[in-house]
Formats: C-alpha cells, sequence, structure tokens
C-alpha cells in the first residue's frame, strides 16, 4: 500500500471530511443492488481511461478473452452495466470520486511540500548561523577584492531566488496566470 493509498484510507475515517463532503456519491445508493454497486466499483476503480467495455474485459481477465461463450458473456455483461450506469448515474459519481480523490492528493502534497520547506528552512538558518559566526570572527582586511564582490553577488543572487525574481539558473520564471509580461519589442511603446 503506497503513502497516498494509506492516506485516502485515513481519511476515509476523518470527521473533519464528512463535513468538507457529506454525502459521498460514489457510496452505494438506496436500491442499487450488491452486484450493481460491485461493478460501479470495478468500472470506479478502473481509472481516468475507464468505460464500460474495458471494465467488463477487466472483469473476466486478459488470459480468458477467447472463444464465442466469453465474447457472450462479455456481451451481456456489457449491456447490463450500461444500464446500470444510465441508471445509478456511474459516469457522475466516478467524476466525484475522481475529485475527492484528487482533492486528498492534493492536500497531501501540499504537506508534503510544507514539510520540506520547513526542513529547508531549519537548514539554511543554522547554516546562515555558521556563516554569521564566521564572517563575526574574520578580520575585513584579510578579504580580497575578489571575495568581497563573489560574497555580494551571491547574496543578492539568493535573495533574488528567495523574492521569485530569478529561478536558480539565473532565468526569470514563468509567468503565472493572470500575469502580463511584455516582450522586449513592445518596450517603450
Amino acid at each position: 500500500m503506497t503513502d497516498m493509498d494509506r492516506a485516502i484510507e485515513e481519511a476515509w475515517h476523518r470527521d473533519a471530511l464528512a463535513a468538507i463532503m457529506p454525502f459521498e456519491s460514489w457510496e452505494r445508493l438506496p436500491g442499487e443492488s450488491a452486484p450493481a454497486y460491485a461493478a460501479f466499483c470495478a468500472f470506479r476503480d478502473y481509472g481516468p481511461e475507464r468505460n464500460i467495455r474495458k471494465a467488463v474485459e477487466g472483469q473476466f481477465g486478459k488470459a480468458a478473452l477467447s472463444g464465442a461463450k466469453i465474447e457472450t458473456a462479455i456481451g451481456k455483461k456489457y449491456r447490463m452495466w450500461r444500464n446500470w450506469c444510465a441508471a445509478y448515474r456511474w459516469r457522475e459519481r466516478t467524476a466525484d470520486y475522481d475529485n475527492y480523490t484528487d482533492k486528498l492528493k492534493q492536500a497531501e502534497l501540499r504537506k508534503t511540500i510544507e514539510a520540506e520547506g520547513e526542513k529547508h528552512r531549519a537548514v539554511t538558518g543554522k547554516m546562515l548561523a555558521v556563516v554569521e559566526k564566521k564572517l563575526d570572527l574574520m578580520d575585513p582586511a584579510d578579504l580580497t577584492q575578489g571575495t568581497v564582490t563573489e560574497w555580494v553577488e551571491t547574496a543578492i543572487r539568493a535573495e533574488r531566488e528567495v523574492a521569485g525574481l530569478v529561478t536558480a539558473n539565473g532565468s526569470k520564471p514563468e509567468p503565472k496566470q493572470g500575469e502580463i509580461n511584455f516582450t522586449p519589442e513592445f518596450e517603450g511603446l
């Protein structure tokens, strides 16, 4: 089980998520038979490339897909699943499920990014403290012009990267949605 699967499983049991989404449409609906719900689950779990035909064939297994009897059984099951799909709004329910799991993944990713950011800030803070101590112990007369220039350039570059004015390789960051950037051809107009 992956971390993401574990996070999704834990989320099912959280009261806070029940307040966000009080009705989970992908759960068994009133009047939906056990076989119809099992078929829906197979369809739902097929993933982004889901369609009824693929889900039905997946139920039979790749190795067993030969012979007229299997094709007849697949055809019958396909028609039954297609009827259930319409009667129990499978497409809407799978869209709700996909949106829900995507929100869980995004929340988990946000937590991971924030945790990594905290670690990076802690390490950077320690490194800057060491540099500060070293600078306090140094005699300014021992510094060469080249060293001072290099340090100033490094400090300015780091400050601009932190502010988001340039990327680590020195280029301008990609424009964000809604941001207007003018090309050099239009400067001064």
